[in-house]
């Protein structure tokens, strides 16, 4: 089927005169050679990171990807579109011929495709908002896949004029989808970026938490459309916020890197999947490290402070003088300063607290906030005290963790004994995927209960009162609970999830009361 392809003629328009007067959509990339051998994404990925050594692997890969699309992807017959910015017009046509490199043109002109032009004085202003958005991606060689794309752009070079959307299409949500979430932090006219927190983020891909899947599939898909978020979504408790911000474009052949810090990435180049540190419980994955930090003055009085601790219920408050510098004071302290003095001052009652980074290992902290009751978080972006984590803290992010796979534990152990006591070890086995190692119930899964109990004759041998079917619905959607699960995330199971278990077990005990 055909498709079409916008092809940007330069950041500034540099490549527009030579496109239309030789009949040709052309790529940058000047550092690279003639890619007509390449067979492999694999193989061009290596050429560009040669090429570009002192590139991210994100930007590498969204190099990649472009390029792939420019030498594989696009296909005799398909349409093309180059925005031309000095004319505020159009240019569509219709790709004629394969990949070509052009030894003896001016770098920055050799990579091509050749190109019959339909239309060269479309203007921008005859299209429509919904498909220009579609356009605003910064990229260089991208798919116009959306908003009936391809039929739309063939009616403009024929006739000048956006006709529209065809209305016996399917219609699209008018609210933020996936694809308008990353067209729009795509579109370069665009007033400001996307800022949602990453909770929302993930829930674009139906995704509720953070595990290295949806992790891979989010980073693909940013890659492709040459976006990044700031700070990494990867990073952080889910309820912060995050902006979706362009990666790279393409390299321009004036724009050198100094000499002196060739390796320093580019303010908006992205944080690869591959590149991230291994998966482990930083402290500025709990809520408490990004909560604003309640505090008193140096200057205030110890009376001040202990009116603030008693009104919030708090055991201890920042203290910050004039140079920025932040100490503690809490009940201990102060119980401590009084038996020294008993007309103590806010400054005597106060003590050295230890500050850590957003990102240190929170398991290398557990003793001493035990020790001590807490630590202050210092933020990621400047320093600054972005919240405090206590004893209490610690306690609530283990039950959050550790509730949901004990009573995914429980789920499974009523079902083990009720089914042992009812059914034979032939009729469990032959519910099992490897009948031969199964000797109880206990060798079952979800999975496995799920095809034991789907007859209906065989259910109502349990003599359980419950809807066979919803009964089913439940366990199904717990076992998909349990699969993510097992793919460690430090991000909590959404109340959709912990309702689905609760209301699992609240079934089986009912239905079995005995402990």
């Amino acid at each position: 089927m055909t498709a079409a392809w916008m092809v940007r003629a330069g950041r500034d328009g540099e490549r527009e005169d030579a496109a239309l007067h030789e009949g040709l959509a052309i790529a940058g990339w000047p550092e690279l050679g003639d890619l007509s051998t390449i067979e492999t994404r694999a193989e061009l990925r290596d050429l560009v990171r040669n090429a570009y050594p002192d590139r991210s692997s994100a930007v590498v890969a969204n190099w990649t990807g472009q390029l792939w699309r420019f030498i594989n992807r696009i296909k005799v017959d398909d349409l093309l579109v180059v925005p031309l910015r000095r004319r505020e017009q159009l240019a569509i046509g219709k790709v004629c011929g394969g990949y070509e490199y052009r030894a003896d043109a001016p770098l920055g002109f050799r990579h091509v495709r050749p190109v019959t032009w339909l239309r060269t004085d479309v203007s921008r202003s005859a299209v429509l908002p919904d498909l220009h958005s579609s356009m605003g991606s910064l990229l260089t060689v991208f798919e116009l896949r959306r908003h009936d794309a391809v039929r739309r752009i063939t009616h403009l070079a024929e006739h000048g004029a956006d006709p529209g959307r065809d209305p016996g299409e399917a219609g699209e949500n008018t609210f933020a989808t996936r694809d308008e979430l990353l067209d729009r932090a795509g579109d370069e006219g665009a007033s400001s970026a996307p800022r949602l927190s990453i909770r929302d983020f993930l829930g674009m891909w139906n995704a509720g938490r953070r595990t290295a899947g949806v992790v891979a599939e989010i980073e693909a898909d940013l890659s492709d459309r040459g976006l990044t978020t700031r700070p990494p979504f990867t990073e952080g408790w889910i309820d912060n916020m995050i902006e979706l911000v362009p990666v790279s474009v393409e390299p321009e052949p004036d724009a050198v890197r100094p000499v002196e810090n060739p390796r320093i990435p580019p303010p908006a180049e992205a944080v690869a999947a591959e590149d991230l540190p291994p998966v482990s419980l930083r402290i500025g994955d709990l809520e408490s490290a990004n909560r604003s930090v309640q505090s008193v003055s140096a200057d205030d009085t110890l009376a001040a402070a202990i009116t603030h601790m008693l009104a919030h219920d708090y055991s201890q408050l920042a203290v910050f003088d004039a140079f920025g510098g932040v100490r503690a004071v809490s009940w201990e302290s102060i119980a401590k300063a009084h038996l020294a003095n008993r007309e103590a001052t806010l400054h005597e009652a106060t003590v050295a607290v230890r500050v850590v980074d957003h990102d240190a290992d929170l398991l290398a902290q557990v003793d001493e906030i035990y020790k001590v009751g807490y630590v202050l978080v210092r933020g990621q972006d400047d320093g600054a005290i972005t919240g405090i984590v206590t004893t209490a803290d610690l306690t609530q992010q283990f039950a959050t963790m550790a509730r949901p796979v004990a009573l995914i534990e429980e789920i499974e152990r009523r079902l083990r004994r009720r089914v042992d006591e009812v059914f034979t070890l032939d009729e469990i086995r032959g519910a099992s995927m490897k009948p031969n190692k199964t000797n109880s119930a206990a060798d079952l899964t979800l999975g496995a209960y799920e095809h034991l109990l789907k007859p209906e004759d065989v259910f109502r041998r349990l003599r359980w009162r419950l809807d066979q079917q919803l009964f089913l619905n439940a366990l199904k959607a717990v076992r998909h609970i349990r699969n993510d699960l097992m793919h460690f995330s430090t991000d909590p199971l959404t109340p959709d999830q912990l309702q689905a278990i609760g209301g699992l077990v609240n079934m089986l005990r009912t239905v079995d009361p005995r402990p």
